[in-house]
């Protein structure tokens, strides 16, 4: 099988019973994250029960860190599976205003409305750092 997910999920934070935290590569808005099913599966309907279950502490655990680094305005949840077909929740922090972090400021252009497509791909030293931000705030 060659699902990325499965065989090479980069800048995790935590790999939990069910889900793995992770940093996204794209941090068009910042504190971009994903939660990985650590099973594969491919669609969300397929989901057990404590699957769905174990969801909720994950979503809360990554909400909380991130209000603690860079406190978001309001986040988007999004099973989007567009690239990769296995399952997973895009943790979306959105701003109202600009955020600074390790000397770069980020803004979110599309805040209020949908999300945009610019992406901002980072070093692969800032993706740890933020991996390792998160990880101190869980």
């Amino acid at each position: 099988m060659s699902c990325t997910l499965c065989n090479n999920l980069r800048f995790v934070v935590e790999r939990g019973e069910f889900w793995t935290l992770a940093i996204n590569r794209n941090q068009n808005l910042l504190g971009k994250s994903i939660l990985v099913l650590n099973r594969h599966c491919e669609r969300v309907s397929e989901l057990t029960a404590e699957g769905w279950a174990g969801l909720h502490p994950c979503i809360t655990r990554t909400t909380v860190a991130l209000d603690n680094l860079f406190a978001p305005d309001q986040y988007n949840l999004a099973f989007l599976m567009n690239l990769d077909s296995h399952v997973h929740l895009h943790v979306v922090p959105r701003y109202a205003s600009p955020r600074e972090w390790r000397g770069e400021t980020y803004t979110d252009a599309h805040h209020g409305s949908l999300l945009g497509e610019e992406e901002r791909l980072v070093s692969e030293e800032a993706l740890n750092a933020l991996a390792g931000a998160m990880r101190e705030r869980l």
